[in-house]
């Protein structure tokens, strides 16, 4: 698990860095005007469903399901399964393109009705363009779900990677000719090659295809009964995100920017750690589960919220304590002067005290996805949402951005802690007493990696000092011990 999981969080760190690279070369190759608005926004239409997939809504309602028709029909009868909800998908997807194509004005007209005549009609042109992307990455999400659920990670992890060799490579080389439509077609470029790199190994396990759609098939209408509480929930977290930006659009100048910032610095581990040991940890849970494999499975979360705590914890001290040095070595650059650093460390701050619960949550929604139950993550992200807004209007007069920060966190360790709960009380009462005394554990070696690293004044050179100190208090149990350390 632990070395599946490391090669999954290289592989999206490196995915993630290159993301950073393809905003700077936008940025440098078409700056920020209208024609960069079009393409941003035609982009996040054509790629909301993608979102949708991306979450894992799709996949995380097939995997168990899957499992379960593998115990009780075995793994050749099951394959059919898999044949029609790909096709289903694909009629789906081009349906949706279609439409996308056709309507393509009146979606940005109603979207984005702010815009010029002549901006509207450059983001319906590059909407047309992209349109396509939607089939290929729809089929490689729910390829690379399937990849994952036969322990395949390093696959699906990479196809971020030639996504935004895609873009950058358009950009380079075909911006100068083709101006802003040298992007559009890197997108459905970096879709297509999404789709054609996971083909190989998805047919090397299926061994055969079949263009069939089972319509009488009792787990694909289960399926679509599953997936619509996820679906709910992931429109939920998207809302709690409009509520932090409209609270924040009441600040002073900066607000918004500071919360923009500090956010994608506090999902970089969120990304990488969280998604990535969830992705690694579901199929196995899932197939403890419906084998009725409870030990399995409570050994699967166990050591998942362990792997966590061993990663976040320090994470969430370097974010803490070393929120400035963090702040002025990714950001503070041109016109991002000392007093940007100022608010946008603070807001960091408040930000990093919820990591380990934003993180936890992806682990905990899969164990109960695992178990086929949707609905109480949907229920518990509602409630989440509430104390969010609640918390910002009692917080936000006396804290400004940083209580926006700070309602974030605590929501989310609301969030984790019925999950938690409701779990442990319906499915399986696990102790919680060896995670408690790991916790212990890696809160004291964290405290002297930064005490070791405190004085040091180079913050890249403070950074390598924490972390060889935490990782040198940990190597002997590692090497020794290996899975059982967590």
């Amino acid at each position: 698990m632990f070395r599946s999981g490391l090669l999954v969080m290289i592989i999206t760190m490196i995915s993630r860095v290159l993301g950073l690279v393809r905003a700077g070369i936008i940025a440098y190759y078409f700056g920020a005007s209208a024609m960069t608005d079009a393409f941003f926004s035609a982009f996040k239409i054509s790629n909301f469903f993608r979102q949708l997939l991306g979450e894992g809504a799709l996949g995380s309602s097939f995997i168990p399901l899957y499992n379960e028709r593998v115990e009780i029909e075995g793994e050749e009868r099951s394959k059919e399964f898999i044949y029609s909800i790909l096709n289903l998908l694909f009629v789906f997807s081009t349906i949706i393109t279609i439409l996308m194509i056709i309507f393509s004005q009146g979606i940005i007209d109603g979207i984005v009705s702010g815009f010029s005549a002549e901006t509207k009609l450059l983001a319906s042109r590059l909407l047309k363009i992209m349109s396509v992307y939607f089939i290929f990455i729809s089929l490689s999400g729910m390829i690379c779900a399937i990849l994952n659920n036969f322990k395949q990670f390093a696959v699906p992890a990479s196809t971020s990677i030639f996504f935004n060799l895609a873009i950058i490579l358009a950009s380079m080389y075909f911006g100068k000719s083709y101006g802003i439509d040298a992007l559009a077609y890197g997108v459905v470029i970096g879709g297509v090659l999404q789709f054609l790199v996971v083909l190989p190994a998805f047919f090397k396990i299926v061994k055969g295809y079949s263009f069939k759609i089972d319509w009488k098939d009792p787990y694909l209408k289960r399926i679509f009964i599953m997936i619509c509480p996820m679906l709910i929930g992931i429109v939920a977290r998207q809302v709690n995100t409009i509520v932090d930006q409209m609270f924040a659009s009441y600040l002073a100048a900066g607000g918004v920017s500071a919360l923009e910032n500090a956010t994608r610095l506090y999902l970089l581990p969120v990304g990488v750690f969280g998604v990535s040991i969830s992705t690694v940890i579901f199929p196995g849970l899932s197939k403890a589960m419906s084998r009725n494999n409870y030990k399995e499975a409570t050994d699967n979360i166990v050591k998942g919220l362990n792997i966590l705590l061993f990663l976040i914890i320090p994470s969430t001290a370097v974010l803490t304590f070393y929120a400035p040095e963090v702040i002025r070595l990714t950001l503070s650059y041109g016109k991002f002067d000392e007093e940007a650093v100022k608010v946008t460390a603070q807001v960091l701050l408040y930000y990093s005290l919820g990591l380990y619960f934003y993180t936890a949550i992806y682990l905990m929604t899969r164990a109960f996805y695992s178990v086929k139950d949707s609905r109480h993550p949907v229920k518990f992200s509602i409630v989440s949402i509430v104390v969010n807004i609640v918390l910002n209007f009692l917080l936000i007069e006396k804290l400004e951005y940083r209580g926006i920060a700070l309602s974030t966190s605590v929501a989310a360790a609301v969030n984790f802690i019925l999950l938690l709960i409701v779990f442990r009380k319906k499915y399986i009462n696990f102790s919680l007493k060896k995670s408690y005394i790991f916790f212990a554990k890696t809160l004291i070696v964290t405290s002297f990696a930064l005490l070791a690293s405190f004085k040091v004044e180079n913050t890249i050179l403070k950074l390598i000092v924490f972390s060889a100190v935490y990782m040198l208090f940990w190597t002997r149990s590692l090497i020794k011990n290996k899975m059982e350390v967590f």
